[in-house]
């Protein structure tokens, strides 16, 4: 997770998989779905998504 440095109520979030299956097969796990619905509540603003291919990096 980073702050972002424009503001103080904006947070990023980068997530690291294996692959794109990985991850869609992670939001169908019943904890996943239950922790998402009681988040999103409390969730405002503008969404974004980018998707990067990883070139390395220490622990990756």
């Amino acid at each position: 997770m980073g702050l972002a440095d424009e503001d103080d109520t904006t947070i990023w979030v980068t997530e690291v998989w294996k692959t794109k299956e990985h991850h869609d097969a992670s939001l169908e796990l019943p904890g996943a779905k239950g922790t998402i619905g009681r988040a999103m509540p409390l969730l405002t603003g503008e969404f974004t998504k980018q998707e990067l291919s990883v070139a390395g990096g220490l622990g990756l």
